[in-house]
């Protein structure tokens, strides 16, 4: 099923010990080009009430134990107070009742309808956002032996870029990811490697569909390195820290592309890495802001 898996694998101790010039540094610093913002249009009017109420709702689902909630221990009250602030954010004031059914299910479906938003600029961001966290919240709710993600700040801005610059900046940073995954998916098991699969999965997907675009575009598609400077995983621990930390550095990328996308099908590539990306976060127990990506 990992066709490259095999490859990269032999190649890594050979690779990353003794070949200077074919190894890619650190990939978590990677993927991040300067450029002066270059967005095109003003971000798309978007009524905010719905989504706050799908935000209220949740915190009143975990506040009053939704089937799941306990999924979340010490991260339970981070979490409701994170959907106060979303809903604050989209229409202050907004109550709602609890959603019936379990946590995952409730945060599962809302984050369909924010990361599905059609919204352009900081507005598809923001939603992107609030979808991403939602779908973090569901994938631990539903989790048999979940872990407790950290805290983690969010910005109060996120540097744009052109959509053209964001996508080859995604791409770059997601075959980094790629190569990190497929290292860590040796060394896991059981629901952990299930998870890093679906992962893998989700970032092939987004990356050969934004090199598609850039090519459709005729512009340069970035291409993988041979190696990546990731340190080589020998147990459990040592994988899902590197996913946390690699994760991590997607995040950042896959906002701006959301934020940058100037037609539907990249501003779904860009949410979806968003959101496959923060769940491996809070799946490893990395830091999780309350907008993932806004950083």
């Amino acid at each position: 099923m990992l066709t490259r898996r095999g490859i990269l694998l032999a190649a890594l101790g050979g690779v990353l010990s003794g070949v200077t010039g074919c190894t890619r540094r650190d990939p978590t610093v990677i993927g991040r080009p300067s450029a002066v913002p270059s967005l095109s249009g003003a971000p798309s009017a978007v009524a905010g009430a719905p989504y706050a109420s799908l935000a209220a709702g949740l915190a009143a689902a975990i506040r009053g134990g939704a089937a799941g909630t306990d999924r979340l221990g010490g991260f339970k009250d981070r979490a409701a107070a994170a959907f106060d602030a979303h809903a604050a954010f989209f229409a202050a004031g907004t109550t709602a009742a609890a959603p019936g059914g379990s946590l995952s299910e409730a945060a599962g479906s809302a984050a369909t309808t924010f990361l599905a938003a059609p919204a352009r600029g900081t507005s598809a961001a923001r939603l992107a956002a609030a979808g991403a966290y939602a779908a973090a919240v569901a994938s631990l709710a539903g989790a048999r032996s979940p872990r407790t993600p950290a805290e983690a700040p969010s910005a109060d801005t996120i540097a744009a870029l052109g959509d053209a610059e964001a996508m080859t900046a995604l791409v770059v940073q997601l075959h980094a990811a790629l190569f990190a995954i497929e290292a860590a998916i040796a060394q896991l098991s059981g629901e952990d490697a299930a998870w890093a699969r679906v992962l893998l999965d989700g970032h092939r997907a987004a990356r050969d569909g934004l090199a598609a675009e850039l090519g459709r575009r005729s512009l340069r598609v970035p291409a993988a390195q041979v190696a990546y400077d990731i340190g080589r995983p020998t147990d459990t621990a040592g994988a899902v820290a590197l996913l946390a930390r690699v994760e991590t550095a997607v995040l950042p990328d896959a906002c701006r592309v959301t934020r940058a996308a100037t037609d539907e099908t990249v501003r779904r590539l860009g949410a979806s890495a968003l959101e496959d990306a923060a769940v491996a976060v809070a799946r490893s127990g990395g830091g999780l802001p309350v907008w993932p990506g806004w950083a």
